[in-house]
């Protein structure tokens, strides 16, 4: 046999057995394999419809995000079929081109493919026009040359899209198949398409009280407080003797330092004259008037200053000894800090703290106020409290009239003007005398709701049920107030609260309490005892900080009574002109142009901005950030002695002018006086129509003043109504430093991360941190939490109440949302209201059908312990969508009240909004323009302010509930929140629709 014969029969042979081998494969495939496995698939499930909504530029943008999230889904199912299906068998048919695998359905690619062609096809029509736009408006040459570079990566982009996409269309097997979308989704997936959601930390939730049990235990040494405080040492020798005058009166004369200003004491014209002329520099008068003036806050470390304390006329230990200082100062008088740990009877500490009833309640609140304490228990019971603690020590003229008369000082005297008692009345019992049947309510409305406990969800609430409830409740309030005694003062119906006034005739050698440790003395507070601000911004890639561009941070009493913003102004004269051009025209006749007229979208890859932080309209720092509509990287963060930094990340588009606002410790009248006067000298301005007035008005006196009286008069609500609401509960509660903005909201259309077009989309409210001390006098756990509840939904209610009753006018009403509205309409809407717990949580994730973003902040709060509650899908929204949604820990009763996009606030939309965010967001400034757009905002805020000052100026009970409805409501609604009520989601939907009926007909 020849090796040619050799040859062919061992070819034969192989391929014999290739036959066979493929034969055996394919019968074992076809007897074995399930049917399914072995046909081609028939995809029977419906197709999902897209459609593309709004502007051009905004189809392209959702056909992209679309894609996007399509891609995504494609390519995690087909790798999963690939590690399901796949095996040993199925390798060896695959590489034999024989595979069973049956494609995954592609359907939806296709028709978006044919969607985004379309748009693409008018987004290039669309860039030629506007480069004959820039040509016939001689715009200057960079601005053409920006735009046809954007054009081309653009092109460039989107044809890399549309190869990878038809790779996956024209693939033959599932494996060509996963290459091809693993290409395509490495690309969608490092797009920038939407603007990242703000998340939320279920271990920090950033509304309510701090852990008191964070708060160290106070020092006992000097040693300690030296390492604690950074303040030198004193010898113990001198600590441990008793508090005579020898051993008060430390080493060393006064020093320059001693007379000097520092941050926390600053030597205003306020404080001068009253300083001087009414207190005519005696040491003595300043002691006294400041120890019965000023009320004391149980918290820690300096936070308002001198000024600040005296303008509201409140603060702590360090505010108020620091306000004393600059008293001294002014008057010639050296004074200087002293800190030490001291014991003090309890009972003096529980009337001292606001007058709580029990040791426990007292010590609570120093512990959330951040004052290192301990209780001290003789006999069996807590006699004494032991606290780390600030006074002054002042030189003066000691001998021998003992400050009685005062000519040159000759002893440092230690003298503590925040230690004081308070005298307490009772208010109107209304709880008791007009009781209000929660229980009552609850019966009605279950039996017309599906409340379904097993699952965790309600519906079908009757709002007008709850409305007509709380209707008929407060008109019982009113006709017994009239009844009893319609000229009764405030006080008498809430209560009050005064200092027991001592005039002393000399000062004392001593302290008022037991000194266990001290420090050396100091002339200025250290740094680590002030709390401070912080404010950054840098630019942003996929979420996270890329680079730093701006920070600012000064402490507290720097910062008090001023107004800080962002904004943003045109990067050159170019960016300048391109802004005008897309202006209308005055009117010849009157020179005025038509609001109705502005462009509501600009082309933010064309427009080069720069980032501008202002205090109180100076700008302090600027950046240049890059084109309109790209987000950047925001921080705010507040630093505690005690509790360190606590932050929010935000996401802020540039363009955007965002107004913050810094609450220290409650409402300052005078800051709210100062406010109003310059909102009514810019309206003085407006409507006198005076032309070289108007146009040397900046955009921070008219946009930024605006804006800040939104946040600032939100937080000015909110205080009374937490005051209120604390009352009428029996809780003791005091603000903490706390923060939010009020901005333009812009929302841009992202092209491959390009900011195609920015749009105006309408006012936002976020409020970040809102933090307050408070406990129930009896220190009951579950009542405080009730509080914290109640005092969370209401403010969130008054995220878009605050602004529609501010930016509404009777021909153009401004919608509002916010967390609470949200629930409430979908409440009305018939959708489901979930209460998700770790009990529920998968059954109501599948129940849902919420952002993606949304549905996995709801996964990991409840997987950390908190309670979420959420409605079913989007609701309808001022021709959109949003949704509304809470994040509470159960056992402090903190939250987050949420809404799309993870805004801690609300969002308000009318078209007068228009004109005011071009005017912020541009810095377009024009006599007519401004005068017709301008002055009804300002002419409604006006308003507003009166109606504050109705409700803190109000002399008798019928005043103040014409103006503020009852506060026994507010202590009503809270009922809805006690265990056993229903539950979290049905409690918590019924006093958002209670607060805002009760707001709304209050406004």
């Amino acid at each position: 046999m020849t090796g040619l014969t050799m040859d062919i029969l061992r070819i034969g042979k192989f391929a014999k057995g290739t036959a066979f081998l493929t034969t055996f494969m394919f019968s074992f495939v076809f007897y074995f394999a399930p049917l399914g496995e072995v046909v081609a698939r028939e995809v029977n499930t419906p197709v999902e419809k897209i459609e593309l909504l709004g502007t051009p530029e905004q189809k392209m943008n959702q056909g992209l995000l679309k894609l996007q999230e399509i891609a995504a889904t494609k390519q995690a199912k087909i790798t999963q079929r690939m590690k399901d299906e796949g095996g040993i068998v199925d390798n060896v048919l695959n590489f034999i081109g024989l595979s069973q695998q049956t494609l995954e359905d592609v359907t939806q690619l296709k028709i978006l493919s044919n969607l985004l062609n379309e748009q693409h096809t008018q987004s290039l029509a669309n860039f030629a026009k506007t480069e004959q736009q820039l040509i016939e408006k001689a715009l200057p040459d960079q601005i053409l040359q920006r735009h046809r570079d954007t054009v081309t990566q653009y092109q460039a982009s989107y044809t890399d899209m549309q190869q990878r996409l038809q790779v996956v269309l024209q693939a033959d097997s599932l494996q060509a198949q996963k290459k091809a979308a693993d290409a395509l989704n490495t690309l969608m997936s490092q797009q920038k398409l939407k603007r990242t959601h703000q998340k939320v930390n279920p271990d920090n939730l950033p509304w309510g009280t701090p852990d008191a049990k964070k708060t160290r235990k106070p020092a006992k040494t000097a040693e300690e407080l030296h390492e604690l405080t950074g303040i030198s040492r004193l010898q113990q020798s001198t600590q441990l003797a008793t508090n005579a005058v020898p051993l008060s009166v430390q080493s060393g004369i006064p020093v320059a330092e001693d007379l000097a200003q520092t941050p926390d004491i600053k030597i205003t014209e306020a404080i001068r004259t009253l300083a001087k002329d009414e207190l005519k520099s005696d040491p003595l008068a300043i002691y006294n008037w400041v120890r019965n003036n000023i009320e004391f806050i149980p918290s820690y470390g300096s936070i308002q200053g001198a000024d600040y304390t005296l303008q509201s006329r409140k603060g702590n230990a360090f505010d108020t000894s620091s306000l004393l200082i600059a008293l001294f100062r002014a008057s010639n008088i050296p004074a200087r800090y002293a800190y030490g740990t001291v014991e003090i009877p309890v009972e003096k500490v529980m009337n001292w703290v606001g007058g709580v009833d029990v040791p426990e309640a007292a010590q609570q609140l120093l512990g959330q106020g951040g004052i290192p304490n301990v209780a001290l228990i003789r006999g069996g019971k807590v006699t004494h409290i032991e606290m780390e603690h600030i006074w002054v020590e002042a030189w003066v003229d000691y001998f021998p009239s003992r400050a009685a008369k005062h000519n040159i000082g000759d002893q440092w005297i230690p003298l503590d003007a925040s230690f004081k008692q308070y005298e307490f009345t009772e208010g109107e019992n209304l709880k008791s005398n007009v009781p209000f049947d929660a229980q009552s309510l609850m019966d009605q409305i279950s039996q017309s709701a599906t409340i379904n406990e097993t699952e965790g969800y309600i519906q079908g609430v009757d709002k007008e049920q709850v409305e007509a409830a709380l209707a008929s409740y407060q008109q019982q309030i009113e006709d017994y107030i009239k009844n009893q005694n319609p000229d009764s003062t405030v006080g008498e119906v809430l209560g009050t609260q005064k200092v027991i006034v001592w005039e002393f005739q000399q000062l004392a050698a001593s302290l008022p309490y037991k000194l266990i440790a001290r420090t050396n003395n100091y002339s200025e507070l250290p740094n680590n005892l002030r709390h401070k601000f912080r404010y950054t911004l840098g630019t942003e890639y996929f979420g996270t900080e890329n680079s730093r561009l701006i920070t600012f941070e000064q402490s507290l009493p720097e910062l008090a009574g001023k107004k800080h913003a962002l904004s943003f102004q045109a990067a050159s004269q170019a960016d300048q002109d391109l802004i005008n051009s897309y202006l209308p025209e005055p009117d010849p006749t009157t020179s005025k142009i038509d609001p109705s007229q502005l462009p509501n979208e600009l082309p933010g890859y064309l427009i080069n901005l720069t980032a501008e932080f202002t205090q109180n309209g100076k700008v302090i720092h600027s950046a240049a950030v890059g084109t309109m509509g790209g987000e950047l990287y925001e921080t705010l963060a507040l630093w505690s002695p005690t509790f360190g930094w606590t932050q929010a990340i935000n996401h802020p588009v540039a363009g955007e002018y965002r107004a913050i606002g810094l609450d220290l410790q409650g409402v300052n009248p005078e800051e709210a006086a100062k406010l109003q006067a310059d909102v009514e000298a810019t309206k003085a301005i407006l409507t006198n129509g005076n032309t070289a007035q108007i146009e040397i008005l900046t955009k921070n006196e008219i946009v930024g003043d605006l804006l800040y009286s939104a946040i600032y008069s939100y937080l000015i609500v909110n205080n009374i109504q937490d005051q209120l609401q604390a009352k009428a509960s029996d809780i003791i509660n005091y603000r903490l430093p706390s923060y939010g903005l009020f901005s333009i909201g812009l929302q841009t259309s992202y092209w491959f991360g390009l900011p195609r077009n920015v749009n105006i989309s309408g006012l936002v409210m976020d409020v970040d941190r809102l933090a307050f001390q408070g406990v129930a006098k009896n220190n009951d756990s579950k009542k405080k939490t009730n509080f914290v509840l109640a005092s969370g939904a209401r403010a969130s209610a008054l995220e878009h109440l605050i602004p529609e009753k501010m930016f509404s006018t009777q021909e153009n009403p401004a919608q509002g949302i916010s967390a609470v509205k949200a629930l409430s309409i979908a409440n009305t809407e018939g959708q489901r209201i979930w209460t998700i717990d770790q009990n529920n949580l998968n059954e109501a994730l599948d129940a849902i059908n919420l952002s993606s973003e949304i549905e996995n902040e709801i996964r990991n709060a409840v997987l950390a312990g908190k309670i979420a509650t959420a409605h079913e899908k989007p609701i309808n929204f001022a021709g959109g969508t949003n949704t509304g949604y809470l994040l509470i820990d159960p056992d402090t009763g903190a939250g987050a009240y949420l809404i799309a996009g993870g805004t801690n606030g609300g969002f308000i939309t009318a078209f007068l909004i228009t004109v005011l965010a071009v005017l912020g967001s541009l810095a377009l400034i024009s006599g007519g323009f401004v005068a017709v757009g301008v002055a009804i905002f300002l002419w409604e805020i006006f308003n507003f302010f009166s109606w504050i000052d109705t409700i803190n100026n109000a002399s008798n009970a019928t005043q103040f509930n014409q103006a503020n409805a009852s506060q026994a409501l507010v202590g009503a609604l809270g009922l809805l929140l006690i265990p056993g009520i229903g539950g979290a989601a049905i409690a918590t939907l019924l006093f958002g629709i209670g607060f805002s009926w009760m707001l709304t007909n209050t406004l």
